[in-house]
């Protein structure tokens, strides 16, 4: 029986956990549910597990925000919170809101689609950006991703850029745990959970 059908979950489905919840999830893969419940034995001499899996857990939800598809994380359109700033170049630079973790799909007003690969500034498409001749233009656009802003090179002449779509993998600002069950494969190994 896998964790899904241990805590009743459907088998593709978000869920939206509490740290207490994330944290009876950690136990669960552990194999560290009590086997009784009608009496309560406590140490003090030992590490506290349930401070030790939560550290994991934050450190587990921190990687997955990185580097799991976005398809299994929260992802919402920021555009309302991006502020974006014509450059004497022609470039567009976009300051991305905090709660970002990472860029999934944007689009300026202009763009015949949008950016949904995002290149590094020292990467060959990020270099080729920087010059006027061989740069992205509104049939092709490039978003060169430096972290805390985005170059958005195809502007096409706009005056006043428009980010129409700003779509981003988010960090839940009120400490839950947003993620698809399939994710969930991923977690013995970040508990250091041994496999048979």
């Amino acid at each position: 029986m896998d964790v899904n059908e241990m805590m009743g979950w459907g088998a593709s489905q978000m869920l939206d956990l509490t740290e207490d919840e994330m944290l009876a999830l950690c136990k669960r893969v552990m194999n560290l549910e009590p086997g009784r419940r009608d009496c309560v034995v406590e140490r003090d001499d030992g590490i506290d597990i349930d401070e030790w899996l939560r550290v994991r857990a934050r450190t587990w939800y921190a990687q997955l925000l990185e580097d799991a598809s976005p398809a299994w994380l929260p992802v919402e359109d920021v555009k309302a919170l991006v502020t974006a700033t014509l450059m004497p170049d022609g470039a567009v630079k976009a300051i991305v809101p905090a709660q970002c973790v990472r860029p999934v799909e944007w689009q300026l007003d202009g763009w015949k689609c949008g950016v949904t690969a995002f290149a590094r500034p020292d990467d060959a498409t990020g270099r080729l950006q920087r010059n006027p001749w061989t740069r992205a233009g509104v049939h092709c656009p490039v978003a060169v991703d430096h972290g805390a802003w985005l170059m958005l090179y195809g502007n096409g002449g706009t005056a006043q850029p428009v980010v129409t779509m700003a779509r981003c993998v988010v960090r839940p600002t009120d400490g839950r745990y947003r993620f698809h069950t399939a994710a969930i494969a991923s977690l013995p190994a970040a508990l250091n959970v041994p496999t048979p």
